[in-house]
């Protein structure tokens, strides 16, 4: 079974390219996904054509000095309130599509930070773009896995009412992608699937997950080695998915049952 394994964040700091460069030697990562704004993108860049690693634009509008947006929901109330233009969305997908070129890498596919681009308003932008570019395009259609290991916490009916919304608008998309003929992923999987949401991530989690992959799905990830100098909420939750896929069980778990290609193999 052929699935793709894809770090986002790729360029966010030294501790995330450290990790993703490590996860591609040694075979557990096919694919990233590019912040071409950040500041230690040059430095991916370099990683990526040494590694011979297959890269994606990982499209951002709510992180760093360059961002329209303060933050995810910045950008999410102003959307609601009819105040991002298209137009601005098509110039500046360009503009970072064009920033990867210069860095000397060309995109296998393209998703977003955040999720943005799984928007059903935004959706039909990115699909015309990767359609003619002819790469592939990150299909945001992620299904709650009900996590058995934990116990429902405070906040997790808030976390699932807002994944009903997301796989609402990833159903929504894959028509959209369909009816405009932009190539994509089948689906997508990753730690923040599980419900309710695991305290502290362990192998087990990760057989959950695996065990619900199916033919060209993504498996996502965000990898950093240690916290610092990381700008994400999610540093605790990355670092300890890194210890655990450099774990030789997960090696295990992976490498007997599937076959883990890029976007590009679609």
């Amino acid at each position: 079974m052929n699935i793709i394994i894809n770090a986002d964040d790729f360029g966010i700091s030294p501790s995330a390219n450290q990790a993703i460069a490590a996860l591609h030697k040694k075979g557990v990562l096919s694919s990233a996904t590019l912040l071409v704004d950040l500041p230690y993108a040059k430095d991916a860049a370099e990683i990526a054509k040494k590694q011979n690693l297959p890269v994606g634009l990982h499209f951002n509008l709510t992180l760093g000095p360059l961002a329209k947006y303060k933050n995810r929901a910045d950008f999410e109330r102003q959307l609601l309130l009819g105040q991002v233009r298209l137009k601005f969305i098509k110039a500046e997908l360009n503009r970072q599509y064009q920033k990867m070129l210069e860095l000397g890498l060309t995109p296998t596919h393209i998703d977003s930070h955040q999720h943005a681009h799984n928007w059903p308003q935004i959706f039909p932008v990115f699909a015309r773009f990767a359609r003619d570019k002819k790469i592939p395009l990150r299909l945001t259609l992620e299904k709650p896995i009900f996590n058995k290991y934990d116990k429902i916490q405070a906040g997790d009916f808030k976390q699932l009412w807002r994944k009903m919304i997301a796989l609402l608008f990833g159903g929504l998309n894959f028509l959209t992608a369909k009816l405009l003929r932009a190539p994509t992923n089948r689906s997508l999987v990753s730690i923040f699937a599980l419900w309710p949401r695991a305290a502290r991530p362990e192998l087990k989690h990760l057989r959950l997950l695996l065990d619900k992959l199916k033919d060209n799905t993504e498996y996502m990830c965000h990898p950093i080695v240690n916290a610092e100098n990381t700008p994400t909420a999610i540093t605790e939750t990355s670092t300890r998915e890194y210890a655990l896929m450099t774990n030789p069980e997960f090696f295990a778990m992976l490498f007997n049952k599937f076959h883990l290609i890029n976007f590009g193999e679609l």
